[in-house]
């Protein structure tokens, strides 16, 4: 009776243990997406990419409406080079290579080649 009475006390007391690692898990879990939230979503990235948006956008129309003097054309495509170098930036963390990485470069290959062509 008595080693019934232990081994129940016991799972209870590992239930509230694991009921407290599940919660403390959960607080550092919360506590990483809202400081990656304000790194990645904070008021100057969203500005930043809303700028970005309708420089495209402007450049795209005025492409469509025949604006295409080699003055427009050079100064898209340093816009969009200059893209393309924003978009490294998993290239320069830390040593270790991203997976998405080769797809970077090969991207940046197809719009050199779109530019140069």
């Amino acid at each position: 009776m008595q080693s019934l009475a232990e081994s129940l006390h016991k799972s209870t007391e590992e239930q509230q243990d694991e009921k407290r690692r599940h919660e403390a898990a959960v607080q550092i879990q919360n506590a990483w997406r809202k400081k990656m939230r304000k790194q990645y979503l904070g008021p100057e990235f969203l500005w930043s990419d809303l700028v970005i948006h309708a420089r495209t956008k402007v450049d795209r129309d005025a492409a469509e409406e025949g604006r295409n003097t080699s003055r427009d054309r050079w100064r898209r495509s340093v816009f969009l080079a200059g893209r393309l170098q924003d978009g490294d930036e998993m290239l320069s963390k830390g040593e270790k290579t991203h997976p998405e990485a080769a797809r970077k470069h090969l991207e940046t290959q197809h719009w050199l080649e779109l530019i140069d062509g």
